[in-house]
């Protein structure tokens, strides 16, 4: 196995990518581009408490006001037929116990559950006529209690486990040591470029239903949507144009696309909603959110021989579509990382709360394991005297021993993780770093410097299913259900049958975001794109040009084995004679026939571990506990790099998440009344440029065998990886690991200064 030196060198080999022009030259496409003909506009009347019932809605008024045209309550939606939006990731007890979630209607029915819920929706002729009526609804509630934090929280929705608590607690009772930890993952908003929004629209002949909307998958997002209506997902159809960005904020369903469709049908009139960042910061799904326990067994050697955790997740107000699977199987699957030990257990207490529900963020709970893992690796490094680099080599998993299968139950196939650790302490300058950090202290100020290795359990199931269509215009089109929100995918999959086609990337396009044309697909998530639509693309590929083989050797009247192709062409052996992809398909055409098309569906192994190390130096002015984070060195191996300069944004742009949950984001709510107080983006610390060291990106790739691409996820690997190094850096410079995220100034002066109270 051979890792690749350096993915800086292979820069050069990365085409442009070929969506960039339209993006740069405000030629995109979103929710707010779009034109209809007498098209409505629909604002949502919010709860302005967290937690109540609702003993009176008056929207008199508001239907009187100028220009509205109509205004609904939840009761309204209920009466009509609506149904409650639903969790596909129902959780059951360990005991047996079934999962237990409140009912989450589009718009509140009776009960108000989080603040910012919506309790109304105004349909008017204009935006601002429609804001201009919540003025003067009338409204009345008897408020609750509010509970804003899981472990404070009797609303049970699971008690989950994971692994063999017997084989566990016998390696804890054998143990020569334990180090035990004790961290939050804070919660933090997703908060893409573009807010969400939708346009609806009802075809009344045909009673069905077109839904605008960016989405990470047109296909999940009917699924979630139909039941909601009472229909069968053939009646609605989904299409999704260009997406500024989403993380998990536009994966799944959310309450206010059922009730824009309702609204459609009711008004007989396209209904658009467009949310403010506001109602973004009150209303997106959030991510994290989990405060855990964490205890090593170690032996005699210092070697691990037992995990427990144990961890209380927030789930919000609701169960989200996906929301409970974060917390367990996302969380469960990395929680092992790269070392070797066979007994481990977890248990996940999922509670529900007066705040706005989670659901997958970038990485999707394998974030929360991993920094969980890593800061109670390096506490180990400290409290057995071998450091952070030697505690890690004693206990990763060596190469000789790989496929290795898990505690977790899984499998991989193929990693050198000593090798690129070692590769990330070199480069990032460990072995000079005490002489730094006596200059620093020279001058007053405090340097420290983290590690954190990761590994990603990458890929997802789905529907996927892909076509190939040679176009006689001159160029091969793609139908693919995966859907890029800034990704690339545009250029990525292009790329993958330019090379097997032999084509120019001009002649490849790619079609996706309408379930009306790719009758299946999963949603872009999970870092899969590549292993489950790419391998797609190319099996589909193959069948067409299976297809076109067979059809040329009739169209130029030879035997099908004789027929060979080349870069475009199909050429019969022994003969002169040749005919073009595209000329095949206009002869075919104009006989009646289909041209040259294949099709296929997702097959085979699509899960990968991509893995990395990265180091963090960061240096701390303790007066003001400011940091500035002085150099980050990232090693990843991602298997095969289709397009280097792409995998490297998506690593630069997940470091940078990373980072900003590090020292930045948490999602604050009063505790007494449930309030957010981070309802802006004046309260709520996104990470800026100023805060960013100048990435160093390397590669150690060694091809993954589980796809015939060779390929690792790559988009989430950042996220993973980056907090605990930031973390780690930061204790080792405070003196001390007693802290949590976000690492604000303050934070960090109070544990420089009142260390025992941390």
């Amino acid at each position: 196995m051979k890792a690749v030196a350096d993915s800086s060198s292979l820069i050069e080999c990365s085409p442009h990518r070929v969506e960039d022009d339209r993006f740069i030259t405000g030629q995109g496409r979103y929710v707010a581009d779009l034109k209809f003909e007498n098209l409505a506009h629909a604002v949502f009347l919010r709860a302005p408490v967290a937690h109540a019932r609702i003993t009176s809605i008056n929207l008199d008024a508001v239907r009187e006001s100028e220009g509205v045209i109509a205004a609904f309550t939840g009761l309204d939606l209920k009466q009509a037929g609506l149904r409650p939006m639903p969790c596909l990731r129902a959780t059951n007890s360990a005991d047996g116990t079934p999962f237990n979630a409140p009912e989450r209607y589009p718009i509140a029915v009776d009960t108000v559950r989080h603040a910012g819920e919506a309790i109304a929706v105004v349909i008017a002729e204009s935006e601002a006529q429609a804001l201009d009526a919540l003025d003067v609804a009338e409204l009345e509630f008897d408020t609750l209690d509010v509970v804003v934090d899981a472990p404070s929280s009797r609303e049970n929705a699971f008690d989950w486990e994971k692994g063999d608590r017997a084989t566990t607690d016998e390696a804890f009772a054998r143990a020569a040591r334990i180090v035990r930890l004790e961290a939050v993952n804070n919660r933090v908003l997703i908060s893409p470029i573009e807010p969400r929004g939708a346009v609806a629209v009802h075809d009344h002949e045909l009673n069905a239903y077109t839904l605008y909307a960016p989405t990470q998958g047109v296909h999940l997002v009917r699924t979630l949507l139909a039941p909601t209506l009472g229909i069968e997902p053939s009646k609605l159809r989904v299409i999704t144009n260009d997406v500024g960005g989403s993380f998990g904020a536009k994966l799944v369903s959310m309450p206010e696309q059922t009730a824009l469709l309702f609204a459609a049908k009711a008004c007989r009139r396209p209904v658009r909603w467009l949310a403010t960042r506001s109602e973004n910061q009150l209303t997106d799904i959030a991510g994290r959110d989990h405060v855990s326990t964490a205890e090593l067994a170690l032996d005699a050697d210092h070697r691990i021989i037992g995990l427990r955790v144990e961890t209380y997740a927030n789930l919000g107000a609701y169960a989200s579509a996906l929301g409970p699977s974060p917390p367990t199987a996302g969380f469960a699957a990395t929680l092992c990382g790269p070392y070797d030990f066979q007994a481990m257990h977890l248990t996940v207490r999922g509670r529900f709360t007066n705040t706005a529900p989670t659901d997958a963020y970038r990485g999707s709970g394998k974030p929360e394991s991993v920094h969980l893992m890593e800061r109670l690796i390096a506490r180990a490094g400290i409290e057995t005297g071998l450091g952070p680099i030697e505690f890690r080599r004693r206990n990763l998993i060596p190469a000789r021993r790989l496929p290795y299968t898990a505690a977790s139950g899984y499998i991989y196939d193929n990693a050198d993780f000593a090798s690129v650790m070692d590769k990330a302490v070199e480069l990032a300058g460990w072995q000079d770093f005490e002489s730094r950090r006596r200059t620093s202290e020279s001058v007053g100020l405090r340097r420290g410097i983290g590690l954190g290795l990761y590994l990603h359990t990458s890929g997802v199931t789905s529907q996927e299913l892909s076509r190939v269509k040679v176009n006689a215009s001159g160029f091969v089109s793609i139908e693919t259900g995966t859907q890029s929100s800034g990704q690339g995918h545009e250029t990525s999959f292009a790329q993958l049958i330019a090379e097997k086609l032999g084509l120019k990337l001009n002649e490849v396009r790619v079609f996706q975001g309408d379930s009306l044309n790719a009758e299946s697909g999963g949603p872009t998530a999970g870092s899969s794109s590549l292993q489950v639509g790419g391998v797609t693309i190319l099996r589909a590929a193959d069948a067409m040009l299976e297809r076109a083989k067979d059809r040329a050797a009739a169209h130029l009247g030879v035997n099908v084995d004789s027929i060979t192709y080349e870069r475009g062409y199909l050429y019969a052996a022994g003969t002169n004679h040749s005919v073009s992809l595209f000329e095949l398909t206009a002869a075919l055409e104009s006989r009646g026939e289909p041209g040259c098309q294949g099709e296929a569906a997702l097959a085979g192994n699509i899960l990968t571990i991509p893995n990395g190390a990265y180091v963090c130096e960061v240096v701390i002015d303790p007066d003001t506990g400011s940091i500035e984070i002085e150099r980050f060195v990232a090693v990843d191996d991602v298997g095969r790099r289709l397009n280097p300069q792409i995998v490297e944004g998506q690593i630069h742009g997940a470091i940078a998440q990373g980072i900003g949950q590090a020292l930045h984001e948490r999602v604050i709510y009063d505790p007494e009344s449930g309030q957010m107080l981070t309802g802006s983006l004046m309260d709520y610390g996104l990470p800026r440029a100023d805060d960013l060291p100048m990435l160093e990106v390397y590669a150690a790739d060694i091809p993954t065998t589980n796809n015939i691409l060779g390929m690792k996820g790559a988009g989430e690997i950042g996220c993973i990886g980056a907090p605990a190094a930031v973390m780690n850096a930061v204790a080792d410079a405070v003196g001390h690991d007693k802290i949590d995220m976000p690492l604000t100034p303050e934070g960090v002066w109070r544990a420089l200064e009142f260390p025992e109270l941390s």
